[in-house]
């Protein structure tokens, strides 16, 4: 860079902090008409600043360039001069900058015009108890479905359809969403219940079609043939053999190239309910065992700077730092936030959803690399900005970690005259918002590069673009409160749910990060 840069700095130093004088003005604007390989850099800087401090579109009317003998404006005015000296740059190096503007943010931010997004979603996975799926990660608890197949190797999972129609179905299993109202069973055994407001819900089998008429039946289907069995109401069989009507305590045996066998029905071959809620009550507590033994394996990790698992009692208002490490990060402090159930059984979560709501922390200390975890569930993008957490300042190492409108994940790191940011690919599509989802981020100093993930899964690497050392500081989970600020205060606060938070001094790996995700001790 060209001789004036240290003098450039300090310059627009000044002015990102809101204290640029007249003079200093002036000169930044006789540097930039002297100098304009130092364009693009301002640019640059000019609109992460405007980005960060949400201030696009609320700027005053510009005033005129200094000339030879200025008028001695108000600070307020001061500050303007260096936003006509931006606008110069701006007109005189856009076709520079485009060409070479770096930066590993993914693309912008959908104008207001933007198409609305939409679903092709039509029942929703309320619980499963032990599920294991075909594919390596199946859907879980609160995802929404769109049409497809569902392949359960083993446990069970309970299905509610929009229709209002609800099946339990039980693995091994090949089950497909066709619609609202209907499904198609290749293979297991299920249970339905269908209220009489979604009368005429359909299962196909490969041997002929249930059409509920408000019923609750079980359905068994293998390569043999299948069995129903009316527990309740009316079922109507479409088959090779024309129609037949089931009714309360009727079952019907169809099998290829054989006559149907009338038969009893017989419910204690199929999980009901009721069933459903003691094997779920049952998996709970060993989940609750399995998840306790894992977080004091965590909060005894060396690395761990501080751990939130949300457990507040009502009308406690400190937050406890589980680190049993002797770290010097201390307790949070909750203002607002109501008490919610958290993403397992049993277990307390924060919910955020007022500008007001937020829990205060301070991590102190520096750190050459962090991962940051939070377990989330979402319940609406409503501003550019969602916070997760987000330190008070931009000093150097001030970290800013938030969801985009569009759904992506942001790491932000500051380091004057220079903010970078680092996003994730789109996480929260209209489907995933009110499901919990788990996040994670690393900022890995050595291996010079930031990932990003969801669920365990490694999203995307980027290379770090410039190495800071990270100061957390004082910050805020769940909302944002800027420190040096004369302007109205952005609002960024989140919209859901956080039941855990933790924060590590060292980079974890893909399998750390996946097992936390699990609930599982890292070794």
């Amino acid at each position: 860079m060209s001789e004036p840069r240290p003098e450039f700095d300090e310059l627009l130093d000044r002015y990102l902090t809101g204290k640029l004088t007249e003079d200093e003005a002036t000169r930044l604007l006789s540097l930039l008409e002297s100098h304009p390989d130092l364009g693009a850099e301002l640019l640059d800087q000019f609109a992460v600043d405007a980005s960060l401090r949400d201030l696009a579109g609320k700027a005053g009317p510009l005033v005129p360039v200094p000339q030879a003998e200025p008028v001695k404006p108000s600070p307020q005015q001061a500050r303007r001069l260096a936003r006509v000296a931006l606008a110069i740059v701006v007109a005189a190096s856009v076709v520079f900058v485009i060409s070479r503007i770096p930066g590993p943010s993914v693309g912008p931010l959908p104008s207001a015009g933007a198409e609305e997004p939409t679903t092709a979603a039509i029942a929703v996975l309320t619980r499963a108890v032990g599920a294991e799926w075909t594919s390596s990660k199946g859907p879980a608890v609160g995802a929404v479905l769109e049409p497809g197949w569902l392949k359960l190797n083993a446990g069970l999972v309970e299905i509610e359809f929009f229709s209002g129609a609800r099946v339990v179905l039980e693995g091994p299993a090949e089950f497909q969403l066709v619609s609202a109202d209907e499904a198609f069973c290749g293979a297991g055994r299920l249970t339905a219940e269908v209220p009489s407001h979604a009368t005429g819900f359909r299962i196909g089998t490969p041997q002929g079609a249930l059409v509920d008429r408000g019923t609750a039946f079980g359905l068994s289907v293998t390569p043999a043939g299948a069995e129903v069995h009316v527990f309740q109401g009316k079922v109507e069989l479409h088959g090779n053999a024309g129609r037949r009507d089931l009714i309360t305590g009727e079952g019907i045996a169809v099998a290829p190239n054989r006559a149907d066998r009338r038969l009893p029905a017989n419910s204690g071959g199929f999980v009901t309910s009721p069933d459903l809620d003691r094997r779920e009550n049952e998996a709970t507590l060993r989940e609750r065992k399995q998840w306790e033994a894992a977080g004091k394996a965590w909060n005894a990790d060396s690395a761990l700077l501080a751990r939130f698992d949300f457990e507040v009692p009502a009308p406690t208002r400190t937050i406890r730092n589980l680190a049993t490490n002797g770290s010097t990060v201390g307790n949070g402090t909750v203002v607002g936030c109501d008490r919610a159930d958290g993403s397992r059984p049993g277990t307390g979560a924060l919910e955020f959803g007022r500008v007001v709501d937020r829990v205060r922390v301070a991590i102190t200390g520096e750190f050459r690399s962090l991962t940051l975890l939070a377990r989330v569930r979402v319940g609406g993008l409503d501003r550019k900005f969602n916070s997760l957490l987000m330190s008070d300042a931009f000093d150097p190492g001030a970290v800013h970690w938030q969801v985009l409108s569009d759904g992506r994940v942001r790491l932000g790191v500051s380091n004057r005259p220079r903010h970078t940011d680092y996003d994730s690919p789109r996480v929260f599509t209209p489907n995933r918002l009110g499901q919990w989802i788990h996040l994670a981020v690393v900022y890995d100093a050595e291996a010079r590069r930031v990932t990003h993930y969801a669920d365990g899964v490694p999203l995307n690497r980027q290379e770090l673009t410039v190495d800071v050392t990270l100061r957390p500081g004082r910050a805020e989970l769940g909302n944002w409160n800027p420190a040096t600020r004369s302007d109205p205060v952005p609002i960024r606060h989140f919209s859901g749910r956080m039941d855990e938070f933790a924060v590590f001094s060292r980079p974890l790996s893909d399998d750390e990060i996946r097992r936390h995700a699990d609930g599982r001790p890292f070794r």
